[in-house]
């Protein structure tokens, strides 16, 4: 009786599957009391924790438009002193076209970005009756009654704003826009206009149109039920994002900061300490009430789904983890019956800690051990032929696979300096990040490859292939090429594939074939992959009678002359089929033609004292329209300088040019000019083409012309119109004169540019 009760017991007590079991539900049930007491000891602290949350959101908030406003009112402060701003300030009987147009680009520049939610920037002069923003300027009434139209704030609103004394800077409610145009009427958005003038002058404002929703989306976050006040210092309401219909009125007792309970309702304030205004949030009692119902019926829930589920997968993994160890351990049993097992509570691990656990150990190990060296022997190999490295120890011998079929993959990469900056990652590690993937795609289809980083900026694939994979390295290929193409933003990559090559001695050859490979990529910021070579033009230069004229032209600081020239001479290296790197080089040259004829002449160029140098922003041109842009405003700074040094010592030439530009519509004379100098119309021609190396005639039509592209490019006047504006009483002589400028009729260039 006693031996059949005892047998069972010990054998259910040693079971290595209901030890597990047992374990498995013992530590289910821990788990499910220690949820159990943790809900019910932090449930009475869940309301203070909902109020604690919510007043951090709030203040949260509350820093980011602070922030932000400081932000604004540090920018209309900078652009209110900066020198084109007084110099419009200082002359408002007769603004400078060129300094307008400074103005709006710098207008461009900052809202491009719209790091500060703004929608626009308004340059005001109320007793000209003046406005300019980003896309121009016009009469003030015209731009506060149509284009910026509200109903809170009306044209006769602004000039009234500026009169006020003793006020410098001022957010206002937010309002509805609309553009109401004899063409389209269209709501523009709801936006918080901003003032900031002088407090001593009225004639003279900024406004800024600060984007009231885009600010309230990126600053907020709260339960989608509550509801979110802005008010001034006055209590007025100058933003709410709300369901509710009646006004908002705080407590007379609030403070700076705090919250309070009023009907069903907690009240959450706080004063910001840069404008002075009160951001308010209300938060229902329902949606507190709500969370405590939901965590009770989620929690219930929880526990009685961690049960069932623990208890299910405990049983079949204890019987998945027991079933094929007791196989395991029948059949090394009957190999080895002379052994003793060390002795432990479970009798399966028993067996298994001697017979296996020091065997598998040891040998995997070894293993291990053995396929890690070798890996690295082969890439020390490889690398060694690539960098041309030749060792002298003897007893070194490593097989480089001569015997078997390869093809080398090199991927070229040039990275854009700005985003890598912005990701806060060196080139180094971005290769490093970028050679691991290609690895890791490689090794799944071609289990010998080797992939391995030569230089900062090229990675090396050795495939050990024949002809007939050559499908399946292509459709990789593919692959990988898109999911380049998806980090083309910060990074260009050149991918050349050799032919298939069937002796090792030859590796350093297939190497350098594949490097002149990669030497063909075209322009473009796509992924290149590149099989097949092809014959390129020679070195690319400029013709002898190009680069007597390019000198002549840059040293007297004419870029109406020196930017096409180049332009076309980069539009020729692309017809004629030239790769990147050719035309890189190229650009190179005329870069260092550029240094050496502006030192030469005594014009240093102001580029080259800049913390950004020109040959780094031409490692970032990848395409014909970049190299033409940069060489644009290479050159366009370079006569800028030029023309200003020559200027400032030389009346007669600065009066003309000056006047040319400021009267480029009007009839334009050589006597004309001279009667207002007191000189003879032969002095004055012979004068201006000693100091500007241009005939008075050509420089006037040249002003014209570039007049009329702009016209061509920014609005949609009619040809006729465009000629009569720059000076041209018939369209014929219009059209003639435009194409020897561009080579295109006006209708042509119009069209080329859209």
């Amino acid at each position: 009786m006693q031996s059949t009760t005892y047998v069972p017991r010990k054998k259910y007590s040693g079971s290595l599957f209901y030890r597990l079991l047992l374990s498995f539900i013992i530590i289910i049930l821990l788990l499910v009391s220690f949820n159990v007491a943790s809900f019910t000891f932090f449930r009475s602290s869940i309301r203070e924790e909902i109020i604690k949350n919510s007043s951090s959101n709030l203040e949260t908030t509350v820093a980011s438009y602070e922030k932000n406003i400081a932000l604004i009112k540090s920018l209309l402060v900078s652009l209110y002193f900066n020198t084109h701003t007084e110099a419009l300030k200082n002359n408002p009987q007769q603004f400078d076209f060129y300094i307008l147009s400074q103005v709006q680009r710098e207008l461009q520049n900052v809202l491009a970005s719209n790091q500060l939610y703004l929608y626009n920037i308004i340059y005001f002069f109320p007793k000209r009756d003046f406005a300019l923003d980003k896309d121009g300027s016009r009469e003030a009434h015209m731009m506060f009654s149509k284009f910026y139209t509200s109903s809170l704030y009306p044209d006769s609103f602004w000039p009234a704003e500026v009169a006020k004394p003793a006020q410098s800077f001022r957010v206002y409610p937010s309002a509805a826009f609309q553009e109401a145009t004899s063409f389209s009427s269209r709501t523009i958005g709801t936006f918080n206009p901003v003032m900031f003038k002088s407090a001593a002058m009225d004639s003279f404002a900024i406004f800024a149109l600060l984007d009231s929703a885009q600010m309230f989306e990126a600053f907020s976050h709260f339960q989608r039920d509550a509801d979110f006040y802005i008010l001034d210092e006055n209590g007025s309401e100058t933003f709410a994002a709300t369901s509710r219909t009646e006004p908002l009125k705080l407590k007379s007792t609030t403070t700076n900061s705090g919250y309070y309970w009023e009907g069903t309702n907690y009240y959450f304030y706080k004063k910001g300490a840069e404008t002075g205004s009160t951001y308010v949030l209300i938060v229902p009692l329902a949606t507190i009430t709500e969370q405590f119902f939901k965590l009770n019926v989620f929690m219930i829930t929880l526990i009685v789904l961690s049960i069932i589920i623990g208890v299910g997968i405990s049983i079949l993994f204890a019987k998945r983890f027991n079933n094929p160890l007791s196989a395991i351990i029948g059949s090394i049993q009957q190999m080895d019956r002379h052994s003793t097992p060390y002795v432990t509570p479970i009798r399966e691990f028993n067996v298994i800690s001697q017979k296996l656990h020091d065997l598998f150990l040891t040998n995997e190990t070894i293993n291990r051990d053995l396929i890690t060296k070798n890996s690295l022997l082969k890439h020390y190999a490889y690398l060694n032929k690539v960098k041309m490295i030749h060792t002298d120890i003897e007893g070194a011998k490593i097989s480089i696979d001569s015997d078997r079929p390869y093809v080398i993959v090199l991927y070229q990469l040039m990275y854009i300096d700005s985003q890598l900056a912005a990701m806060d990652m060196d080139p180094n590690r971005a290769s490093y990040y970028i050679k691991e993937f290609v690895h890791s795609q490689f090794i799944q289809t071609f289990k010998d490859s080797l992939t391995f980083q030569i230089e900062k900026d090229q990675i090396l694939t050795i495939l050990f292939i024949d002809d007939s994979e050559r499908e399946a390295l292509d459709v990789l290929l593919l692959d990988i090429k898109k999911i380049f193409e998806l980090d083309a933003s910060y990074c260009t990559v050149t991918i050349a594939v050799s032919p298939v090559y069937d002796n090792a001695f030859a590796f350093n050859t297939a190497f350098e074939y594949t490097l002149q490979l990669a030497r063909q990529r075209k322009l473009g910021e796509d992924v290149q992959i590149i099989r097949e070579k092809e014959n390129l033009p020679p070195d690319l230069w400029l013709t002898p009678a190009n680069m007597k004229e390019f000198t002549a032209n840059l040293t007297s600081g004419n870029a109406a002359i020196t930017i096409p020239i180049i332009t076309k001479t980069l539009e020729l290296a692309v017809k004629r089929g030239a790769s990147y790197a050719q035309i890189a080089e190229l650009a190179k040259e005329i870069v260092n033609l550029i240094i050496k004829t502006l030192y030469a002449s005594h014009n240093p160029m102001s580029l080259l004292d800049e913390k950004r140098s020109p040959a780094d922003s031409l490692r970032n041109c990848r395409t014909l329209a970049q190299f033409q842009q940069f060489f644009e405003e290479l050159l366009t700074q370079s006569a800028a300088g030029i023309r200003q040094k020559k200027e400032a010592t030389d009346y007669i030439t600065s009066f003309v040019t000056s006047y040319v530009n400021d009267h480029f519509g009007s009839d334009l004379s050589l006597d004309l000019l001279a009667d207002k100098l007191n000189i003879t119309g032969a002095y004055l021609s012979t004068y201006f083409k000693e100091k500007t190396d241009t005939n008075f005639s050509d420089y006037v039509n040249t002003v014209r012309m570039n007049k009329a592209m702009e016209l061509l490019k920014k609005t949609d006047l009619k040809i006729q119109d465009v000629a009569s504006l720059v000076g041209y009483y018939t369209i014929a002589s219009f059209n003639r004169m435009f194409k020897k400028h561009t080579g295109l009729t006006p209708s042509e260039f119009r069209r080329a540019q859209l």
